[in-house]
């Protein structure tokens, strides 16, 4: 895992935001694996404002969002 310091949660966003647009460039029909909560809400705020541009499409994209589930077990899930 590449650790990545910023100064401040708007620096994460962008940087996150350009990592994830910089892979859809380069393999529109990608697969991500993405957050979800509140944490990554800049960088997907930002993605949007990109893609309303014109400036990145995730019309191949495919995408798996992910939680932390502690505790649970396979009997827990219908």
């Amino acid at each position: 895992m590449k650790i990545i310091r910023t100064r401040d949660y708007d620096d994460m966003s962008r940087k996150t935001a350009n990592i994830i647009s910089a892979q859809v460039i380069l393999k529109p029909d990608c697969k991500l694996g993405l957050a979800t909560g509140t944490t990554p809400i800049g960088a997907y705020q930002q993605l949007i404002k990109w893609y309303e541009k014109g400036d990145v499409t995730f019309k191949e994209v495919s995408t798996y969002n992910l939680d932390e589930y502690r505790g649970l077990t396979k009997s827990d899930s219908p």
